[in-house]
């Protein structure tokens, strides 16, 4: 195709949803939004995809709530945000024309994603199908700089198909890496024994040049405050112009090899607008307990909320909280997901997530969170989250982090320790 022909575009009436190869229901666009409808075989041997919004029958079922455009919970955890959003808009673009008005529908984007979105979803037809091949890192960051700075109005096939399912705003790439961590290939058409998958965040271009190692360090000091963590790492990569990038990467937790894992996040089980502050931490433990049943996954929401509260990351977000469902179990079981998307940030002054309805959370608004939970210790998580963020300085000093990039971190956070 030319670059001034353009395609006609179709919209997407219907799409299967198939999850492991077995398909699960099928989606069908209306005015209303799109119907979803169980099939009798995934009635019969499945589970319910979001047990707290739909119900598992036969009935067709428009979504409890119109904050995802006409989609259901969990179908809309597997679209992307901003970043990826952005390159799926230049694919239509490029396909069909700039400038001209396609009005998009949800299904639409879904049938773009295919197989490739988060979780364990896979929509069918597909828009277009991907062959695996070998990609850098390097390629994949400058060209991620063409399209911030606007030196490009194309989008180089490699980002957006890497690029063009993970959440968040800042650029960044779904890839299978090898072992030792220094071979990238395509996350998708089939990873080879010794790969696996892992998200690479690259730093936008007003970033400073020590933010992916600031959220390797929070990832560092999370651990240390007893927070469940994806295995993380600190990439090296070369730019174009020859100076060093360092891009926090995380190893992928709805992926087992293969083998992909059915994941919600709070806004897609609750009905939550994560662009807006409308949750409280009170809600979150909540929703882990009813979901999980489990004294362990409650604590484990409990230390995350804490190390937020004292590590000064207020894009703590309905979008940063996801549950996994684990089919292995005899009846299936729900957990919640390591943490993720843990880093110093200001956001809108306060956290988005609230602690019992304050925005800067005290000792007292911790306890009180936690003492509907008589198995919780709070007083203990406490004081690990500080002391395990008390060794910042050595830690940044340990990773190069420039004295400049790391001023509003320790100031903050001694703020915040002398308050606790």
């Amino acid at each position: 195709m030319t670059d001034t022909q353009t395609k006609k575009f179709k919209p997407t009436e219907s799409l299967s949803v198939v999850m492991h190869g077995k398909k699960v229901g099928e989606l069908t666009w209306t005015r209303q939004g799109a119907y979803f409808t169980y099939i009798k075989e995934w009635l019969a041997s499945g589970f319910n995809l979001s047990p707290l919004s739909m119900s598992f029958d036969e009935k067709p079922q428009l979504p409890s709530d119109s904050l995802f455009d006409g989609i259901h919970g969990p179908f809309a955890d597997s679209l992307p945000d901003g970043w990826g959003l952005l390159l799926m808009d230049r694919f239509f673009e490029r396909q069909f024309g700039a400038g001209v008005r396609l009005n998009l529908t949800q299904l639409d984007r879904l049938a773009y994603l295919g197989n490739r979105g988060m979780g364990a979803f896979e929509y069918y037809p597909m828009t277009e199908k991907i062959e695996r091949e070998v990609v850098t890192l390097s390629e994949l960051y400058e060209a991620s700089v063409q399209v911030q700075t606007g030196m490009t109005n194309e989008i180089l096939d490699a980002l957006r198909i890497a690029g063009g399912s993970p959440g968040g705003a800042r650029p960044k790439a779904a890839v299978a890496l090898s072992t030792d961590l220094s071979y990238a290939i395509s996350a998708y058409g089939g990873i080879p024994d010794g790969y696996a998958h892992w998200i690479v965040k690259f730093r936008s271009v007003n970033e400073p040049w020590s933010t992916g190692a600031i959220e390797y360090a929070y990832s560092l000091m999370a651990k240390s405050a007893g927070v469940d963590m994806a295995e993380s790492a600190l990439l090296p990569v070369l730019s174009k112009e020859g100076g060093d990038e360092r891009f926090f990467a995380t190893k992928r937790f709805d992926r087992n090899h293969e083998k992909k894992v059915h994941m919600m996040t709070a806004a897609g089980l609750i009905y939550a607008n994560f662009r807006t502050p409308c949750l409280d931490y009170k809600a979150l433990l909540r929703l882990t307990w009813r979901l999980t049943s489990n004294a362990l996954e409650v604590e484990k929401m409990a230390r995350l909320m804490i190390f937020n509260g004292l590590a000064h990351n207020y894009d703590d977000h309905a979008k940063n909280f996801s549950f996994l469902y684990d089919e292995n179990q005899d009846e299936g079981q729900w957990r919640l997901a390591p943490a993720y998307d843990l880093t110093f940030s200001s956001g809108m002054g306060e956290h988005t997530t609230a602690f019992n309805g304050a925005g800067r959370p005290t000792r007292k608004d911790i306890k009180v969170l936690c003492s509907e939970y008589r198995f919780l210790k709070s007083d203990d998580y406490i004081d690990q989250t500080l002391a395990a963020l008390a060794g910042r300085q050595s830690l940044f000093e340990a990773l190069n982090i420039k004295i400049s990039d790391g001023k509003e971190i320790f100031d903050a956070l001694k703020d915040i320790q002398e308050q606790l």
